[in-house]
């Protein structure tokens, strides 16, 4: 066998390699700034069964898209107690679960969420514009002003949404 053949034969594996081990590594997290549009309208129920609507999501809240049955939203979610400690106001948004499921999840795994607006069907992340849970959205006023699609981390909380927050505090 020729020495460019051998060559080939170890060198394509490791190509194909660190290929898959770059897509795999990348933080392939979504971070969408766009100009703001207004949150959509609705009327749910939150999980204890009370009606929210459109005018709970006054001022400046997170919306963080979740369900019992997400995976990373069980790894994102000591962040978001953390957010919560730290007086942030997060509104839940319970993606396609069972309202019986996300209940004992959060009594389980602990409630950082002023209220969670249960959305069975997912009729309003579809309107929002959801591809999946978790994703978070900014509010200000009722404003979606930022987006992140993927688990929140303190690098997106502090480079993405906190500036937001601040400008919007300044400016009023």
């Amino acid at each position: 066998m020729n020495k460019s053949l051998r060559f080939l034969i170890v060198l394509v594996p490791i190509m194909i390699f660190a290929f898959f081990a770059k897509v795999l590594i990348q933080d392939d997290d979504k971070v969408l700034r766009f100009d703001a549009k207004i949150f959509p309208s609705f009327q749910l129920n939150d999980l204890d069964g009370n009606p929210v609507n459109y005018e709970s999501l006054n001022g400046i809240k997170l919306v963080n898209v979740w369900a019992s049955w997400c995976i990373t939203c069980l790894v994102e979610h000591p962040y978001l107690t953390k957010l919560s400690d730290e007086n942030v106001q997060i509104v839940g948004l319970n993606y396609k679960d069972s309202d019986n499921k996300a209940s004992e999840w959060l009594q389980k795994h602990g409630n950082p969420y002023v209220f969670s607006i249960y959305d069975p069907r997912g009729d309003l992340a579809f309107d929002l514009g959801v591809t999946g849970a978790p994703e978070s959205y900014l509010l200000i006023d009722n404003q979606v002003v930022a987006s992140i699609q993927g688990e929140m981390t303190p690098k997106k909380w502090e480079t993405i949404f906190y500036p937001l927050i601040n400008q919007a505090r300044n400016n009023k």
